[in-house]
């Protein structure tokens, strides 16, 4: 299988040096960064902890773990905490040690990238187009049974397609994945941002059982992808196993204390899965206004867009953006995407104004 160029959003960096743009003024759809921007006190946390850097971070972030926890009803001891969540696909891809795994196409690169990092093949699932690449359960189920597959990568919401698994499916898929002897890591990097995650969940389930570790992400629900904070709910067997194929100090210091002071945000955490509903629905309904766009049915913060019937490729729609300071992501990297399909943020109805405005005047 050939290898996948590694791409991803948020450079913008990268952008404001290519298309001369000024830094500040670009606006952001390529990543799925909650748009409020980080808690207020987030600044106060960084500048209070500025005198602490002459000290390493406490090992294992055990602190940030013991908020975690509270937070998600858990034990410490089922947690590992991660320099970001990608840190712990390729912690976990170490660890099992897969020779072959199985992956969702399209869907994020990272695993595929992790397995082969450690020498493991990777066999593609694709899912169907004509089915608005929603998982066939039953399909992935028959492709399971009887297989040389150890591992499987699942990301709910799927990323970038936004499909949703149901949480009874995840059950059944579990259940022969441990008669196939078949690890299970399932990616919720974005279910936070659901009013109902509650409802698919499965972190209940990844501290009863020896198959299945669930992955979690801080960065993108609290707008601190600098900060990179990642985390993993698992059985305690495996969570020492991990922690001791790790760097003792993966988590730097503000992430640490930034991480365990915003779990406390109970009104800006209720406050953005309204605002990231609110704007999801409104989004969604003007760009299935707009000529010869299919927008995807949201579920998280993002929406996947076919553009296939207009006259643009991915590429070349994203540089006509880019050139307005508005950045997209161009999905040409994902596997059977190819360049008909573009990806963008949820942000703030002020954002999401211009980006309808600036499509209708290119696709008019």
């Amino acid at each position: 299988m050939a290898k996948r160029k590694r791409e991803h959003g948020g450079n913008i960096k990268a952008a404001a040096e290519e298309y001369d743009l000024i830094y500040d003024e670009i606006i952001d759809f390529s990543a799925n960064i909650n748009f409020l921007g980080p808690p207020s006190i987030v600044k106060e946390v960084i500048e209070d902890s500025i005198t602490k850097i002459v000290d390493y971070p406490e090992p294992d972030a055990k602190s940030l773990a013991v908020k975690l926890a509270g937070h998600l009803g858990i034990e410490p001891d089922d947690l590992i905490i991660g320099n970001g969540a990608v840190e712990i696909i390729y912690l976990i891809s170490k660890v099992i040690n897969p020779r072959q795994a199985l992956v969702l196409a399209p869907t994020f690169s990272e695993y595929e990238a992790a397995i082969e990092s450690v020498g493991g093949e990777v066999e593609l699932f694709q899912l169907a187009r004509s089915n608005n690449f929603k998982l066939d359960i039953n399909q992935l189920i028959a492709k399971l049974q009887n297989s040389d597959i150890d591992m499987l990568f699942l990301c709910n919401p799927n990323n970038p397609t936004g499909d949703l698994i149901k949480r009874n499916d995840l059950i059944k898929v579990l259940e022969v994945s441990k008669q196939e002897d078949i690890f299970v890591v399932v990616d919720e990097a974005f279910l936070d941002f659901l009013t109902n995650e509650a409802d698919y969940t499965l972190i209940s389930e990844a501290i009863e059982r020896n198959n299945l570790l669930v992955l979690r992400s801080m960065t993108k629900f609290f707008a601190i992808p600098g900060l990179r904070i990642g985390y993993g709910i698992t059985n305690r067997k495996l969570v020492t196993k991990l922690n001791e194929s790790k760097d003792p100090w993966n988590v730097n210091l503000f992430a640490q204390r930034v991480g365990s002071r915003v779990l406390e945000e109970q009104d800006y955490i209720r406050k953005t899965k309204e605002a990231v509903k609110q704007e999801k629905d409104f989004l969604y309904k003007e760009l299935k206004g707009l000529p010869n766009l299919k927008p995807y049915l949201p579920t998280a913060n993002y929406i996947l867009i076919d553009i296939v019937d207009t006259k643009y490729t991915s590429w070349k729609l994203h540089n006509q953006l880019a050139q307005e300071g508005i950045l997209i992501r161009d999905c040409s990297t994902y596997h059977l995407l190819g360049a008909d399909f573009i990806r963008v943020a949820v942000k703030n109805r002020e954002d999401n104004l211009r980006l309808i405005e600036e499509l209708k005047s290119i696709l008019d």
